[in-house]
């Protein structure tokens, strides 16, 4: 063989090199439809494992930061109940929601999401602290439907801060009033409202429903609760944290069908 072949050879198998090693490097697209794909197979540990690979490669993209947040608040409501490491996946929502809506003070989506991963924070702070997460959870709400009044979800935030300052006793809005100058109110009609409003824009929106049920809870309206619950069993679960949602609202239908039987 040639000076000159050996030389050709080598450079071709150095390109044939370089290629493979392009062909084999997964993007950050990849990762992304990697990453969805887990998730809506309901796996949140492989999705997680994809989303935080995409970060790695693009930690200033919007797709990638939309979906680490979403991820680590979703794990962190599924973890609620158990207590493990809730909190920390919540401060991790927190954080890149803090990044997203930094790089992209433009967006609905942005401000919503930081408005929840702040929110989901609020049991695990003191008083004082939950009041101003409350203002700073309300004032991204509002960022967010300036940007798109249609945001189905963010209507299902505005109706639960509705309906838990509708359920505070006289006294502990009077404590808070005077002690932190706040005054917390809600209104379960509001709350009712801003649901359905939810729906009109979204009717594929099984958080809605589910945020439904506890409302008509609060009035005390079996039927209406009943009937939102039901929902929420029709629509089928596009991720875990929708599993999980219709499996606590297949609880809650056996618990008002056994109470409804036993009066």
């Amino acid at each position: 063989m040639s000076l000159g072949t050996t030389q050709f050879m080598q450079v071709f198998l150095s390109s044939m090199l370089v290629v493979v090693i392009m062909l084999s490097h997964t993007s950050k697209d990849d990762h992304l439809i990697n990453g969805d794909a887990f998730y809506q197979s309901c796996n949140n540990d492989r999705a997680l494992k994809e989303y935080q690979l995409a970060y790695n490669d693009s930690p200033s993209d919007y797709n990638v930061l939309l979906r680490i947040v979403r991820i680590h608040n979703d794990i962190g409501r599924i973890q609620l109940r158990t207590g493990f490491e809730s909190e920390k996946h919540y401060r991790l929502a927190a954080v890149f929601a803090d990044s997203l809506e930094r790089y992209y003070p433009d967006s609905a989506a942005a401000h919503f999401w930081f408005a929840l991963a702040q929110g989901s924070l609020i049991p695990f702070v003191g008083m004082h602290e939950k009041i101003a997460i409350g203002k700073e959870v309300k004032l991204q709400l509002q960022e967010t439907l300036q940007r798109d009044s249609t945001f189905s979800y963010a209507y299902v935030l505005k109706a639960i801060f509705e309906r838990e300052g509708s359920q505070l006793s006289w006294l502990e809005k009077g404590i808070v009033r005077i002690v932190f100058g706040e005054d917390l109110s809600g209104s379960l009609q509001a709350s009712e409202q801003y649901l359905r409003k939810a729906l009109q824009y979204d009717t594929t929106n099984s958080f809605a429903y589910y945020e439904l049920f506890w409302t008509y809870k609060a009035m005390e309206d079996t039927a209406g609760a009943l009937s939102a619950l039901q929902q929420v069993l029709k629509m089928p679960p596009r991720s875990l944290r929708e599993q999980n949602q219709q499996e606590e609202a297949r609880q809650q239908l056996q618990k008002l069908i056994n109470n409804n039987q036993s009066d």
